[in-house]
Protein backbone atom coordinates (compact mmCIF):
# COMPACT_ATOMS: atom_id res chain seq x y z
CA UNK A 1 0.00 0.00 0.00
CA UNK A 2 1.29 3.47 -0.84
CA UNK A 3 2.44 5.12 2.42
CA UNK A 4 0.76 8.32 3.54
CA UNK A 5 3.98 10.32 3.74
CA UNK A 6 2.27 13.61 2.79
CA UNK A 7 5.32 15.38 1.28
CA UNK A 8 5.96 18.88 2.57
CA UNK A 9 2.37 19.61 3.59
CA UNK A 10 3.13 19.05 7.24
CA UNK A 11 6.61 19.84 8.53
CA UNK A 12 7.58 17.54 11.38
CA UNK A 13 10.44 18.33 13.73
CA UNK A 14 11.78 15.38 15.72
CA UNK A 15 15.34 16.41 16.53
CA UNK A 16 14.55 17.88 19.93
CA UNK A 17 17.67 16.47 21.57
CA UNK A 18 19.56 18.94 19.34
CA UNK A 19 17.35 21.92 20.16
CA UNK A 20 13.70 22.77 20.69
CA UNK A 21 11.35 25.41 19.36
CA UNK A 22 10.96 28.35 21.72
CA UNK A 23 7.53 28.14 23.35
CA UNK A 24 5.11 30.96 22.64
CA UNK A 25 4.73 31.62 26.36
CA UNK A 26 8.50 31.92 26.66
CA UNK A 27 8.68 34.45 23.83
CA UNK A 28 5.88 36.45 25.49
CA UNK A 29 7.81 36.48 28.77
CA UNK A 30 11.00 37.63 27.04
CA UNK A 31 9.44 40.32 24.86
CA UNK A 32 9.22 43.14 27.46
CA UNK A 33 12.93 42.73 28.23
CA UNK A 34 13.77 43.05 24.55
CA UNK A 35 11.67 46.18 24.11
CA UNK A 36 10.82 48.51 26.98
CA UNK A 37 12.65 46.82 29.91
CA UNK A 38 16.07 46.63 28.28
CA UNK A 39 18.18 47.90 31.19
CA UNK A 40 21.51 46.52 32.33
CA UNK A 41 20.83 44.75 35.67
CA UNK A 42 24.02 46.21 37.17
CA UNK A 43 22.76 49.81 36.86
CA UNK A 44 20.93 51.68 39.63
CA UNK A 45 18.14 53.41 37.71
CA UNK A 46 14.68 51.91 37.26
CA UNK A 47 15.39 50.14 33.96
CA UNK A 48 18.32 48.39 35.61
CA UNK A 49 16.39 47.57 38.77
CA UNK A 50 13.58 46.06 36.70
CA UNK A 51 16.08 43.89 34.84
CA UNK A 52 17.79 42.83 38.08
CA UNK A 53 14.45 41.87 39.61
CA UNK A 54 13.61 39.74 36.56
CA UNK A 55 16.98 37.97 36.73
CA UNK A 56 16.59 37.14 40.39
CA UNK A 57 13.00 35.98 39.88
CA UNK A 58 14.18 33.49 37.25
CA UNK A 59 17.05 32.38 39.46
CA UNK A 60 14.63 31.80 42.32
CA UNK A 61 12.23 29.88 40.07
CA UNK A 62 14.87 27.49 38.70
CA UNK A 63 16.43 27.10 42.15
CA UNK A 64 13.04 26.16 43.55
CA UNK A 65 12.59 23.51 40.85
CA UNK A 66 15.88 21.77 41.64
CA UNK A 67 15.63 22.62 45.36
CA UNK A 68 18.85 24.54 45.80
CA UNK A 69 19.62 27.95 47.24
CA UNK A 70 19.48 30.81 44.69
CA UNK A 71 23.05 31.69 45.68
CA UNK A 72 24.11 28.24 44.40
CA UNK A 73 22.83 28.83 40.84
CA UNK A 74 24.93 30.72 38.28
CA UNK A 75 23.75 31.67 34.80
CA UNK A 76 25.99 30.78 31.85
CA UNK A 77 25.76 30.83 28.06
CA UNK A 78 24.63 27.19 27.95
CA UNK A 79 25.48 23.60 28.76
CA UNK A 80 28.86 23.70 27.04
CA UNK A 81 30.05 26.64 29.12
CA UNK A 82 28.68 25.09 32.30
CA UNK A 83 30.53 21.84 31.58
CA UNK A 84 33.76 23.65 30.69
CA UNK A 85 33.60 25.76 33.83
CA UNK A 86 32.89 22.84 36.15
CA UNK A 87 35.55 20.54 34.72
CA UNK A 88 38.35 23.04 34.17
CA UNK A 89 37.98 25.03 37.38
CA UNK A 90 36.72 22.66 40.11
CA UNK A 91 39.14 21.68 42.84
CA UNK A 92 42.03 23.74 41.54
CA UNK A 93 44.86 23.73 44.05
CA UNK A 94 43.85 20.54 45.84
CA UNK A 95 46.66 17.99 46.42
CA UNK A 96 44.88 15.31 44.36
CA UNK A 97 44.72 16.08 40.65
CA UNK A 98 42.95 13.81 38.22
CA UNK A 99 39.86 13.64 36.05
CA UNK A 100 37.43 10.78 35.49
CA UNK A 101 34.51 10.84 33.04
CA UNK A 102 32.29 8.23 31.46
CA UNK A 103 33.12 7.09 27.94
CA UNK A 104 29.80 8.38 26.57
CA UNK A 105 29.84 11.95 27.88
CA UNK A 106 28.93 14.93 25.75
CA UNK A 107 31.90 16.19 23.74
CA UNK A 108 32.11 19.35 25.87
CA UNK A 109 32.78 17.15 28.90
CA UNK A 110 35.26 14.77 27.29
CA UNK A 111 37.24 17.51 25.55
CA UNK A 112 37.31 19.69 28.67
CA UNK A 113 38.47 16.73 30.75
CA UNK A 114 41.25 15.89 28.30
CA UNK A 115 42.33 19.52 28.26
CA UNK A 116 42.56 19.62 32.05
CA UNK A 117 44.24 16.23 32.24
CA UNK A 118 47.18 17.10 29.98
CA UNK A 119 49.49 16.71 32.98
CA UNK A 120 47.35 14.73 35.43
CA UNK A 121 45.74 11.27 35.47
CA UNK A 122 42.72 10.78 33.19
CA UNK A 123 40.34 7.83 33.09
CA UNK A 124 37.23 7.06 31.06
CA UNK A 125 34.73 4.86 32.88
CA UNK A 126 33.52 2.09 30.54
CA UNK A 127 29.83 1.43 29.97
CA UNK A 128 27.94 -1.75 29.19
CA UNK A 129 26.05 -2.39 25.94
CA UNK A 130 23.05 -0.50 27.30
CA UNK A 131 25.17 2.55 28.06
CA UNK A 132 25.24 2.20 31.87
CA UNK A 133 28.51 3.09 33.59
CA UNK A 134 30.54 0.29 35.18
CA UNK A 135 30.45 1.21 38.86
CA UNK A 136 32.97 -1.51 39.77
CA UNK A 137 35.51 -0.12 37.29
CA UNK A 138 34.87 3.36 38.63
CA UNK A 139 35.40 2.33 42.23
CA UNK A 140 38.49 0.33 41.37
CA UNK A 141 40.12 3.43 39.90
CA UNK A 142 38.98 5.61 42.79
CA UNK A 143 40.67 3.14 45.16
CA UNK A 144 44.00 3.08 43.38
CA UNK A 145 44.32 6.65 42.08
CA UNK A 146 43.41 10.00 43.51
CA UNK A 147 40.83 11.92 41.51
CA UNK A 148 39.74 15.43 42.27
CA UNK A 149 36.90 15.41 39.76
CA UNK A 150 34.41 12.88 38.38
CA UNK A 151 31.92 13.89 35.66
CA UNK A 152 29.07 11.61 34.62
CA UNK A 153 25.94 12.76 32.83
CA UNK A 154 22.44 12.21 34.15
CA UNK A 155 21.19 10.92 30.79
CA UNK A 156 22.86 10.43 27.43
CA UNK A 157 22.07 12.77 24.55
CA UNK A 158 22.25 10.08 21.85
CA UNK A 159 20.78 6.89 23.30
CA UNK A 160 18.85 8.33 26.26
CA UNK A 161 20.23 5.98 28.93
CA UNK A 162 19.83 7.32 32.47
CA UNK A 163 22.80 6.76 34.78
CA UNK A 164 22.66 5.64 38.44
CA UNK A 165 23.72 9.11 39.53
CA UNK A 166 22.89 8.64 43.21
CA UNK A 167 25.23 5.62 43.40
CA UNK A 168 27.91 7.54 41.53
CA UNK A 169 27.53 10.38 44.05
CA UNK A 170 27.96 7.91 46.92
CA UNK A 171 31.22 6.59 45.46
CA UNK A 172 32.54 10.10 44.91
CA UNK A 173 31.73 11.06 48.47
CA UNK A 174 33.32 7.86 49.79
CA UNK A 175 36.61 8.57 48.03
CA UNK A 176 36.62 12.34 48.35
CA UNK A 177 36.08 13.23 44.69
CA UNK A 178 34.11 16.22 43.45
CA UNK A 179 31.14 15.05 41.36
CA UNK A 180 29.87 17.02 38.38
CA UNK A 181 26.72 15.91 36.55
CA UNK A 182 25.72 17.13 33.09
CA UNK A 183 21.92 17.11 33.36
CA UNK A 184 21.27 19.11 30.17
CA UNK A 185 19.22 16.39 28.47
CA UNK A 186 17.45 15.19 31.61
CA UNK A 187 16.29 18.56 32.94
CA UNK A 188 12.63 19.05 32.11
CA UNK A 189 12.11 15.40 31.12
CA UNK A 190 12.86 13.65 34.40
CA UNK A 191 11.89 14.93 37.83
CA UNK A 192 14.91 15.38 40.08
CA UNK A 193 16.44 17.79 42.56
CA UNK A 194 19.97 18.36 43.79
CA UNK A 195 19.56 15.95 46.70
CA UNK A 196 18.35 13.19 44.36
CA UNK A 197 21.43 13.60 42.17
CA UNK A 198 23.88 14.17 45.00
CA UNK A 199 26.31 16.05 42.76
CA UNK A 200 28.50 18.98 43.78
CA UNK A 201 27.82 20.66 40.43
CA UNK A 202 25.01 20.22 37.87
CA UNK A 203 24.85 21.68 34.35
CA UNK A 204 21.52 22.85 32.88
CA UNK A 205 20.49 24.34 29.54
CA UNK A 206 17.58 26.38 28.26
CA UNK A 207 17.27 25.43 24.61
CA UNK A 208 16.52 21.76 25.30
CA UNK A 209 13.29 22.69 27.11
CA UNK A 210 11.70 25.18 24.68
CA UNK A 211 13.69 28.10 26.02
CA UNK A 212 16.09 30.38 24.13
CA UNK A 213 19.49 29.31 22.84
CA UNK A 214 22.59 30.76 24.46
CA UNK A 215 21.42 30.35 28.05
CA UNK A 216 22.21 27.79 30.74
CA UNK A 217 23.13 27.46 34.37
CA UNK A 218 25.55 25.73 36.69
CA UNK A 219 24.47 24.61 40.14
CA UNK A 220 27.41 24.72 42.57
CA UNK A 221 26.82 23.20 45.98
CA UNK A 222 27.85 25.53 48.77
CA UNK A 223 31.40 24.73 49.86
CA UNK A 224 32.49 23.27 46.50
CA UNK A 225 35.91 24.54 45.45
CA UNK A 226 35.36 26.23 42.09
CA UNK A 227 37.31 29.12 40.61
CA UNK A 228 35.87 31.78 38.28
CA UNK A 229 35.85 30.81 34.62
CA UNK A 230 35.35 34.29 33.17
CA UNK A 231 36.89 37.46 34.58
CA UNK A 232 35.63 40.98 34.16
CA UNK A 233 33.11 43.12 35.97
CA UNK A 234 32.39 40.64 38.75
CA UNK A 235 28.81 39.69 37.85
CA UNK A 236 27.24 36.56 39.35
CA UNK A 237 28.96 37.10 42.67
CA UNK A 238 32.33 37.40 40.98
CA UNK A 239 32.05 33.84 39.68
CA UNK A 240 31.00 34.49 36.08
CA UNK A 241 31.67 37.97 34.75
CA UNK A 242 29.86 39.44 31.77
CA UNK A 243 26.71 41.47 31.22
CA UNK A 244 23.75 39.22 31.95
CA UNK A 245 21.48 38.28 29.05
CA UNK A 246 18.28 39.36 30.77
CA UNK A 247 15.72 38.34 28.09
CA UNK A 248 17.28 34.88 27.79
CA UNK A 249 17.40 34.45 31.58
CA UNK A 250 13.72 35.40 31.80
CA UNK A 251 12.96 32.94 28.99
CA UNK A 252 14.93 30.20 30.73
CA UNK A 253 12.96 30.72 33.93
CA UNK A 254 9.63 30.54 32.12
CA UNK A 255 10.69 27.49 30.11
CA UNK A 256 11.82 25.71 33.28
CA UNK A 257 8.48 26.37 34.97
CA UNK A 258 6.62 24.97 31.96
CA UNK A 259 8.95 21.98 31.64
CA UNK A 260 8.52 20.86 35.23
CA UNK A 261 4.74 20.90 34.74
CA UNK A 262 5.17 18.90 31.52
CA UNK A 263 7.01 16.12 33.34
CA UNK A 264 3.71 15.21 34.95
CA UNK A 265 1.34 16.06 32.09
CA UNK A 266 3.26 15.19 28.91
CA UNK A 267 6.20 12.87 29.56
CA UNK A 268 4.06 9.73 30.07
CA UNK A 269 2.48 10.41 26.67
CA UNK A 270 5.91 10.94 25.10
CA UNK A 271 7.14 7.68 26.60
CA UNK A 272 4.28 5.78 24.95
CA UNK A 273 4.79 7.55 21.63
CA UNK A 274 8.50 6.80 21.58
CA UNK A 275 7.84 3.16 22.50
CA UNK A 276 5.30 2.81 19.71
CA UNK A 277 7.66 4.37 17.17
CA UNK A 278 10.63 2.26 18.26
CA UNK A 279 8.55 -0.91 18.07
CA UNK A 280 7.29 -0.04 14.58
CA UNK A 281 10.78 0.65 13.29
CA UNK A 282 12.27 -2.47 14.89
CA UNK A 283 9.53 -4.70 13.51
CA UNK A 284 9.40 -3.21 10.01
CA UNK A 285 13.14 -2.70 9.43
CA UNK A 286 14.55 -5.49 11.62
CA UNK A 287 16.27 -2.73 13.56
CA UNK A 288 17.96 -2.90 16.94
CA UNK A 289 17.16 -0.35 19.60
CA UNK A 290 20.07 1.25 21.45
CA UNK A 291 20.16 2.33 25.07
CA UNK A 292 18.53 1.01 28.22
CA UNK A 293 15.01 -0.39 27.67
CA UNK A 294 13.54 1.16 30.83
CA UNK A 295 16.09 3.48 32.47
CA UNK A 296 15.99 6.04 29.71
CA UNK A 297 14.63 9.42 28.74
CA UNK A 298 11.02 9.37 27.54
CA UNK A 299 11.65 11.28 24.32
CA UNK A 300 14.66 9.66 22.62
CA UNK A 301 14.51 6.76 20.15
CA UNK A 302 17.88 5.50 18.89
CA UNK A 303 17.86 2.58 16.46
CA UNK A 304 20.36 0.82 14.22
CA UNK A 305 18.76 -0.19 10.90
CA UNK A 306 20.87 -2.75 8.98
CA UNK A 307 21.71 -1.69 5.45
CA UNK A 308 20.42 1.86 5.80
CA UNK A 309 22.77 4.79 5.25
CA UNK A 310 21.28 7.11 7.83
CA UNK A 311 22.75 10.39 6.57
CA UNK A 312 21.25 9.81 3.11
CA UNK A 313 17.85 8.87 4.51
CA UNK A 314 17.82 11.87 6.86
CA UNK A 315 18.61 14.10 3.90
CA UNK A 316 15.68 12.70 1.93
CA UNK A 317 13.40 13.00 4.95
CA UNK A 318 14.24 16.67 5.30
CA UNK A 319 14.39 17.78 1.67
CA UNK A 320 11.49 15.78 0.22
CA UNK A 321 9.23 14.82 3.09
CA UNK A 322 9.58 17.74 5.47
CA UNK A 323 10.73 15.75 8.50
CA UNK A 324 13.78 16.62 10.62
CA UNK A 325 15.55 13.65 12.21
CA UNK A 326 19.18 13.08 13.13
CA UNK A 327 21.95 10.68 12.20
CA UNK A 328 23.74 11.54 15.45
CA UNK A 329 24.48 14.25 17.98
CA UNK A 330 24.19 17.81 16.67
CA UNK A 331 27.42 18.77 18.45
CA UNK A 332 29.47 16.50 16.18
CA UNK A 333 31.06 18.50 13.39
CA UNK A 334 32.78 15.58 11.67
CA UNK A 335 31.80 12.34 9.96
CA UNK A 336 33.62 10.24 12.54
CA UNK A 337 31.86 7.37 14.24
CA UNK A 338 29.85 8.37 17.28
CA UNK A 339 31.97 7.75 20.37
CA UNK A 340 28.78 6.82 22.21
CA UNK A 341 27.93 4.03 19.76
CA UNK A 342 31.52 2.86 19.81
CA UNK A 343 31.49 2.69 23.61
CA UNK A 344 28.42 0.44 23.61
CA UNK A 345 29.97 -1.96 21.10
CA UNK A 346 28.94 -0.74 17.67
CA UNK A 347 31.40 -0.75 14.78
CA UNK A 348 31.66 1.96 12.12
CA UNK A 349 29.16 0.20 9.84
CA UNK A 350 26.53 0.10 12.58
CA UNK A 351 27.16 3.74 13.40
CA UNK A 352 26.46 4.80 9.81
CA UNK A 353 23.13 2.95 10.00
CA UNK A 354 21.95 4.49 13.26
CA UNK A 355 19.10 6.99 13.56
CA UNK A 356 18.14 9.23 16.48
CA UNK A 357 14.59 10.52 16.75
CA UNK A 358 13.84 12.84 19.66
CA UNK A 359 10.35 14.06 20.47
CA UNK A 360 9.05 17.08 22.35
CA UNK A 361 5.82 17.72 24.17
CA UNK A 362 4.52 19.48 21.05
CA UNK A 363 4.74 16.35 18.91
CA UNK A 364 1.60 14.28 18.40
CA UNK A 365 0.76 10.61 17.90
CA UNK A 366 -0.35 11.47 14.36
CA UNK A 367 3.11 12.89 13.63
CA UNK A 368 4.73 9.71 14.94
CA UNK A 369 2.68 7.70 12.43
CA UNK A 370 3.55 10.11 9.62
CA UNK A 371 7.27 9.99 10.43
CA UNK A 372 7.23 6.21 10.31
CA UNK A 373 5.51 6.24 6.92
CA UNK A 374 7.88 8.86 5.56
CA UNK A 375 10.83 6.88 6.85
CA UNK A 376 9.62 3.88 4.85
CA UNK A 377 9.38 6.01 1.71
CA UNK A 378 12.75 7.69 2.28
CA UNK A 379 14.52 4.38 2.78
CA UNK A 380 13.00 3.02 -0.42
CA UNK A 381 14.09 6.11 -2.33
CA UNK A 382 17.59 5.78 -0.91
CA UNK A 383 17.65 2.20 -2.20
CA UNK A 384 16.33 3.29 -5.61
CA UNK A 385 12.90 1.70 -5.14
CA UNK A 386 10.59 4.65 -4.66
CA UNK A 387 7.17 3.93 -3.21
CA UNK A 388 5.79 7.21 -4.54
Amino acid sequence: MKPDFMPKDHEIYMDNAATTAVAEEVMDAMKPYLEEKYGNPETVYQLGRDAKQAVEASRASISDIIKCQPSELFFTSGGTESNNWAIKMAGRGLPAEGVMVSSIEHSSVINSAKYRASNVPYFEIPVDRLGVVDLDAMESKLKTMEYVLVSVQYANNEIGTIQPVAKIAELCKKYGAIFHCDAVQAFGKVKFDVDDVGADMISLSSHKIHGPMGMGALYVKQGTILGPFMHGGGQEGGMRSGTLAVPEIVGFGKAAEMAVDAIRTDMPRLMKMSEDLANQICLSFKAKRNGHPTQRLPNIVNVTIPGMETSVVCGIMCSKFGACLSAGAACSTTKRQSHVLGAIGHDAKDALSTLRISLSRYNTAEEVTMVFCRLQAARSQAEGRSLI
